[in-house]
């Protein structure tokens, strides 16, 4: 979750997650300017011809200042996005703001990513316009899709229409899926790997344009500057439940079949609401995928027939998609011909079938907005393994409404798996999970994700949480409660402050001071059950710094 505004970090190389120095920073920004400026279309006229010479072009700018800002209209776990506008250009845009000192990137590999973004140029790929460095943050400069993302109209259609026997009809699934397709196939002829499609990174224009989102170097930062090759440390960061097996497994690298699994999935949510096991852990997700058979449509069902209306042709594409062997899966121009897709109609149908009944645009900026301070909430992992705030008026609403919107839950805690009277449990004390099975299982799969479990382990006291209670005081000087948990050997300190900080419940300026006592809390969490501080941003005007009320302290306190 990237910051809304950053102050510059000293001449000390290394921020949070050890990112690049701000002389690193400073070349960043140059090299970038120069990768847009050379990506960005020529404005010369040719005087070939005696025909009067059309009106240049502005192209995009690399400046700050010649953008505005408005809402925040996204915010996930590495970046904020807003809806903004380009002052030469008189045009709206969407700026994606990536905290780089979150990261350990290196600049030439970076620019390579962003060189290779700038090349993209497909109606089903998100347009890329120009990218820069401000202070510590690269700016990616957007098309603006109003639609907002497939994720937002699926989850408003949940809220407001009876989905229980699916979400969409057929032929909206096949437009939507055909499209995504066409994006996919793009991206695989020119050897790239989106690495993470799921409804949420599909967006929709108001014209019913679909896009695929978040790629390039959203994707390379996620995983630490290696798209060929899932690292351990990176596994659980993304989003388990639309992970191929072969990315979980580790054993060897993965190719663009990866993303046709994922592809599969995101069928199923869009006929469900949800990808399969979407109430489980991360741990548990990895032993589900494993172990069992690839899901269907049914996995998640709460009743027999409950999905019945959905027909063989969309059951069979789904099931050639999560075939557990990928040379198995066929490719996205393979899947371009499926019979399925003939169901397909044009975006006007888009325009009427899911736009006209998703979410406003300021129903999404209110959403985003509910993340500023000012109410006693918890801050928790969401079903994807990002951050999410939620106040207490939220979650009381929640609790009052049959409505569980599924990536609200909590995600960062590991449960035990279910087992039945014929089967005995064997806990491993290295990975802190129980795994489910016979002691002396032969069982190949069983042992295949047992031993993905094991490299996940970095001791006995890896992914252990801890809840803890932060008591400050928010813009409105009123003393609040924020919830959350930090698990050992997954979590890090700096990372955590640098969320409340995203989710606007704490000052940049008190990131140090958090992280350091945060940790000190963790470190020593045998014999110390509270530690109080001082904040750098100091108190209000006209308030008297008290230790005892909180007033330009806070609080950090195990429950």
């Amino acid at each position: 979750m990237a910051t809304t505004t950053t102050t510059g970090t000293g001449g000390s190389g290394g921020g949070v997650g050890g990112g690049p120095s701000s002389s690193a920073l400073g070349a960043m920004a140059a090299a970038v300017t120069s990768v847009a400026t050379a990506a960005s279309p020529s404005t010369s006229a040719s005087s070939t011809n005696l025909a009067p010479a059309p009106q240049p072009i502005t192209p995009w700018p690399n400046s700050r200042d010649d953008y505005e800002l408005n809402d925040v209209i996204g915010v996930g776990a590495t970046a904020v996005v807003h809806n903004a506008y380009c002052i030469p250009r008189k045009e709206k845009c969407a700026i994606k703001r990536i905290n780089l000192e979150k990261w350990n990137t290196s600049m030439d590999e970076l620019l390579k990513e962003i060189q290779a973004m700038s090349s993209c140029n497909h109606e089903n790929v998100v347009t890329y316009h120009t990218s820069f460095v401000v202070k510590e943050e690269l700016w990616l400069i957007l098309r603006l899709l109003e639609g907002g993302s497939l994720l937002d109209i699926i989850k408003h259609r949940m809220r407001t229409v009876n989905c229980r026997h699916g979400v969409f009809d057929e032929s909206t699934i096949a437009t939507v899926l055909k499209e995504v397709l066409k994006g996919l196939e793009y991206f695989h002829s020119n050897g790239q790997i989106h690495r993470d499609i799921k409804a949420g990174n599909i967006l929709l224009g108001d014209d019913g344009t679909v896009q695929i989102a978040d790629f390039g170097v959203s994707a390379w930062l996620a995983t630490g500057g290696d798209l060929s090759r899932q690292k351990v440390r990176h596994t659980f960061v993304g989003t388990p439940c639309w992970m191929a097996p072969e990315v979980m497994e580790q054993d060897h690298g993965y190719d663009f079949k990866a993303d046709i699994w994922s592809f599969g999935i995101t069928a199923i949510e869009m006929a469900t609401g949800t990808a399969p096991y979407h109430k489980y852990p991360p741990m548990k997700v990895l032993m589900l995928t494993l172990q069992n058979d690839p899901p269907t449509i049914d996995t998640g069902a709460d009743e027999k027939d409950q999905y019945k209306a959905y027909g063989k042709t969309f059951r069979k594409l789904i099931g050639e998609c999560l075939q557990k062997e990928p040379s198995k899966r066929p490719t996205a121009s393979e899947l371009l011909k499926h019979p399925f897709f003939k169901k397909a109609k044009d975006r006007k149908y888009l325009t009427q079938t899911l736009l006209a009944t998703g979410p406003s645009m300021e129903t999404r900026v209110h959403k985003a907005a509910k993340r500023q301070a000012g109410a006693s909430g918890r801050l928790h992992r969401s079903m994807t393994g990002e951050w999410v705030w939620s106040s207490e008026e939220e979650d009381n609403a929640k609790n009052e409404s049959d409505d569980s919107e599924t990536e609200e839950r909590p995600m960062n805690r590991l449960e035990r798996m279910d087992s039945s009277s014929s089967e005995t449990e064997d806990t491993s004390e290295r990975s802190g999970v129980t795994v489910t099975g016979s002691t002396q299982s032969t069982d190949p799969k069983t042992i295949e994700a047992s031993a993905a479990l094991g490299a996940m382990s970095i001791g006995s006291d890896t992914m252990v949480p801890v809840n803890l209670v932060l008591r400050m005081r928010n813009a409105n000087r009123e003393l609040n409660d924020i919830q959350f948990e930090f698990v050992v050997g997954k979590d890090s300190a700096e990372d955590i402050a640098a969320e409340l900080v995203g989710a606007g419940l704490l000052d940049e300026l008190d990131v140090a001071i958090m992280s350091a006592n945060l940790q000190k809390l963790i470190d020593n969490r045998g014999t110390l059950k509270t530690v109080t501080f001082q904040l750098r941003s100091g108190c209000a005007p006209g308030e008297q710094l008290d230790e005892k009320s909180l007033v330009g302290y806070a609080q950090i306190s195990i429950k």
